[in-house]
């Protein structure tokens, strides 16, 4: 009899627990912010770079520098709606090349038009990506 009493007790100190997990280990934005760059990067390299002209192949070579990886990062912040729930957060990023350099260049310089949508959750210290979309 008493195993049905202590039952409901150890359910709760489960889900109560794991509540607290989540909370604890919900990603920041700066690691977000760090990920989100990286994945960029991926996601350029592979399915972008690979189509443009040999002019516009070194650009993509300076992505894997810090300095490529810091504008991916700011770029990033800029264009990132985060939706903390507590226990994860939800995060849509708007990428585009046209951000990319800063207006009083543009007149100037042009880069190949590159947009994309994602949609990452982050919980448990982890991120993942379940949704990209390339912006026409």
């Amino acid at each position: 009899m008493t195993k049905f009493r202590v039952a409901p007790y150890l359910a709760g100190m489960v889900l109560v627990g794991l509540g607290v997990a989540l909370a604890v280990t919900n990603p920041s934005e700066a690691a977000y912010k760090d990920y989100a760059a990286r994945r960029i990067t991926q996601q350029l390299q592979e399915k972008e770079c690979i189509k443009l002209d040999e002019s516009y192949r070194d650009l993509c070579k300076l992505l894997d520098r810090p300095q490529g990886q810091a504008l991916l990062q700011r770029l990033v912040a800029d264009h990132t709606e985060r939706q903390n729930y507590l226990l994860f957060s939800l995060y849509q990023t708007n990428f585009s090349t046209e951000n990319m350099l800063p207006s009083f260049l543009s007149g100037f310089l042009s880069l190949p038009q590159i947009s994309y949508q994602t949609e990452t959750v982050g919980l448990f210290g982890q991120f993942q990506t379940y949704r990209v979309e390339q912006q026409r």
